[in-house]
């Protein structure tokens, strides 16, 4: 599953956002760091991977387009996309996040 977002937090914040809930004490799967950039923090899982990316969006001055993928475990692309936009309505309340869900 791949699911798209934009989001008003800036990229770097993404990526602080996806190792916190990936991997930080109240993460729901067990996770570890396999490769990461500036763009992108893929996590390794026991049957998975999950990859986010976070690219500042041409189409819209200060937003963020967000990419999360993972074969297996589309439960917690979900979850970390909700995670994300709460995370988003607490630097602002007024900035909306748009959600995309395609199948590859």
């Amino acid at each position: 599953m791949t699911a798209e977002t934009t989001t008003i937090l800036p990229p770097d914040q993404v990526l602080t956002a996806a190792r916190r809930f990936f991997t930080g004490g109240e993460a729901v799967h067990s996770t570890w760091i396999e490769t990461e950039s500036s763009t992108h923090v893929s996590f390794a899982t026991f049957r998975s991977n999950i990859v986010v990316s976070a690219v500042p969006d041409s189409r819209a001055a200060g937003a963020t387009m967000v990419r999360v993928s993972s074969l297996r475990d589309a439960g917690a692309v979900g979850r970390f996309l909700t995670f994300l936009s709460t995370a988003a309505e607490g630097s602002s309340s007024d900035a909306p996040t748009d959600q995309k869900a395609e199948e590859s």
